[in-house]
């Protein structure tokens, strides 16, 4: 090796080194930079073997990961030839197309049907060229020089709005790497633009893809990047403070009895658990005590130098804790989430966007990979537990309906309400069913309805009838949830149905679902055709059957008002602590009038709001 090579890629890795060994309650466990990338190549032989003759799955992102891995391990330089081969193949190299530069998802797509590809790719293209070209040989470095030259047009020519966290955190920080690499001018400027309206949507409304599992590890991976490798201070600077914001939301949300991200969240793809990338990030800094995933994508989050500070744990044990945030810009784009030691209860204001968005959740304590989380689910596939995978563009997920949401919430007591309408059952192929569903887990010490406990066989389909006013409850422990439904309508104006159903499932999980009815194939307007309100209740620190029937009792006869016209929904709770309550049109325009109302706030935790100390130092 060149020795002026060895000694900058030393540099690079020295404070990753530390960084590794200082990190969390078991420093041993956590691999280095070099460990990490030598595990994700080992296991990506499979991937190497089918690029003779390359699979119609073949992914364009993976191609790139593949590929850094295989420098950060200073392993089988011979292979990256075919690697670049493979991915010009799948770029798009026509100057008149207006994915000039980006890249088809995968290699079955006939052309570029997700344009964040190029974003993705470029992570490690970037790094490559930066920290390793020496290290490539001389033709695939050619042939990598043309696929970075064409993806710059292709970052640049993808714009995104600053909602779109993930993305546009990782375009920005493409372009910035890709800019200030080349001495491209066009593209560092753009780059901390970006990076800089990323910056000025935080100070608003912090991440709007707010608490995901998935995608704040997207987010984390992607600062990260900019913070440790970009030259300018300013641009580091910010990385840091959204870094920091970032680990902060993360510790406020953070549920110590099952280990993960608790509350409402934004685009989850596991709805039973929870659980997603950002395992990997926890893992690295030390929250989570288990071994380190071998995706290859692990590379990017092992770039990071930058440390979440030692305070966010303590802030991650504090109960109670009463976390208010907004996360948009639009009115009631709002999140509460009440965190006490053994339950915690959330809320969301409005619907994210409904496909993959938990806005109403219970998390109990429980083993983080297999307890069953409680969650509502807008459900037109019979599908609650997100475990059928529809077409979306290039991608396959398990999307639901996108409905009218209105949610209140005053610490133990949450009034959500879902309104279907015409233009939410979109998909009319994929929506057979219209149900509105809060998945409960089965695991707890009793489920009653009413003063009638409830006992599921495991494998053994089981249904009861709830009663109109019927209370269901469940109690874990110390902990326990109750739910009413103050106000249903089935399709067409009938009656709905609501069921506690077991359908034997082996998630340990049974479903309190309306059943609203079947949407009708002949809809052409905007009409509301179906609704319905739930009200939870959690209670903690019930050490015995007397001070659970006591508090289920007062839950029981707590007043619950309702006023349901053609074109507006009142309603009102007695809430443990205080009026809970909503009012809304029926078609969610204008926005639903909610006590409490949404708060002034960014990031407050118990009065507190963080974010103005953490993003006004710049």
């Amino acid at each position: 090796m060149n020795p002026t090579i060895a000694i900058v890629i030393a540099l690079l890795l020295a404070p990753l080194a530390s960084r590794y060994s200082a990190a969390g309650a078991t420093p041993t466990s956590i691999p280095s930079l070099s460990e990490i990338a030598n595990n994700c190549a080992a296991t990506d032989e499979k991937l190497w073997r089918s690029c003779a003759k390359p699979p119609e799955s073949l992914s364009s992102r993976d191609l790139f990961a593949y590929a850094l891995n295989l420098c950060e391990s200073r392993q089988h330089p011979e292979r990256l030839d075919r690697l670049f081969e493979l991915a010009a193949e799948m770029q798009d190299r026509d100057p008149k197309s207006r994915s000039y530069g980006n890249f088809r998802w995968y290699r079955r797509d006939a052309k570029v049907l997700d344009g964040n590809a190029v974003d993705f790719c470029m992570r490690g293209g970037s790094l490559m060229w930066m920290k390793y070209r020496e290290f490539i040989p001389e033709k695939a470095r050619a042939r990598l020089l043309e696929l970075l030259n064409l993806s710059t047009i292709g970052c640049l020519n993808h714009k995104v709005r600053e909602s779109y966290s993930n993305i546009a955190i990782m375009n920005a920080g493409d372009l910035i790497l890709l800019g200030e690499t080349f001495g491209n001018a066009k593209a560092t400027k753009e780059g901390y633009d970006r990076l800089d309206h990323v910056y000025q949507y935080a100070q608003q409304a912090a991440f709007h893809e707010f608490d995901s599992p998935t995608y704040s590890s997207v987010d984390l991976d992607g600062l990260g990047m900019i913070e440790a490798y970009c030259h300018q201070e300013r641009g580091r600077a910010q990385a840091r403070a959204l870094l920091e914001l970032l680990w902060t939301d993360i510790a406020a949300n953070w549920f110590e009895p099952s280990r993960r991200l608790a509350g409402a969240q934004s685009r989850s793809y596991n709805y039973l658990h929870g659980l997603g990338g950002l395992d990997v990030q926890l893992t690295l800094h030390g929250w989570l005590h288990e071994p380190l995933d071998k995706n290859r994508d692990v590379i990017y989050a092992a770039q990071s130098q930058w440390q979440p500070p030692a305070k966010l744990q303590t802030l991650a044990q504090k109960f109670p804790r009463l976390v208010r945030q907004t996360w948009g810009i639009e009115p009631n784009q709002f999140r509460t989430h009440y965190l006490l030691p053994d339950v915690t209860l959330s809320c969301t204001a409005s619907s994210y966007g409904g496909w993959t968005d938990m806005p109403l959740t219970v998390d109990l304590p429980g083993d983080r990979k297999n307890s069953v989380r409680c969650y509502f689910i807008a459900d037109g596939r019979d599908d609650p537990f997100g475990k059928k995978k529809i077409a979306q563009g290039a991608h396959q997920k398990a999307l639901h309906l996108n409905p009218f949401w209105a949610g209140a919430q005053r610490e133990t007591d949450a009034l959500g309400l879902v309104i279907y309408r015409n233009k939410d059952i979109a998909a009319k192929d994929t929506a057979f069913t219209l149900q509105s569903t809060i998945v409960l887990p089965m695991s707890g010490d009793s489920i009653r309805i009413g003063d009638r406990p409830i006992h599921f066989t495991q494998s053994k389909p089981a249904r009861e009838v709830v009663k109109p006013g019927d209370v269901i409850s469940v109690r874990q422990g110390t902990a326990a949830l109750a739910l009413r439904i103050p106000w249903t309508s089935g399709v067409g104006g009938a009656p709905a149905n609501i069921v506690l159903n077991y359908d034997g499932n082996n998630y340990g999980a049974c479903c309190l679902t309306v059943e609203h009815g079947k949407p009708t194939a002949d809809i052409k307007n905007d009409l509301p055709i179906a609704s319905a309100a739930f009200w939870v209740r959690v209670a903690s620190g019930l050490t015995d059957e007397a001070s659970f029937n006591t508090w289920l009792a007062k839950f029981t006869k707590a007043h619950a008002t309702t006023d349901g016209q053609a074109n507006r929904i009142k309603i009102q709770v007695e809430g443990l602590t205080g009026p809970v309550a909503l009012d809304t049109s029926t078609t969610g325009t204008p926005p639903a009038t909610l006590n409490p109302p949404p708060a002034p706030v960014v990031l407050d935790v118990n009065g507190t709001d963080l974010a103005p100390r953490i993003l006004g130092k710049l």
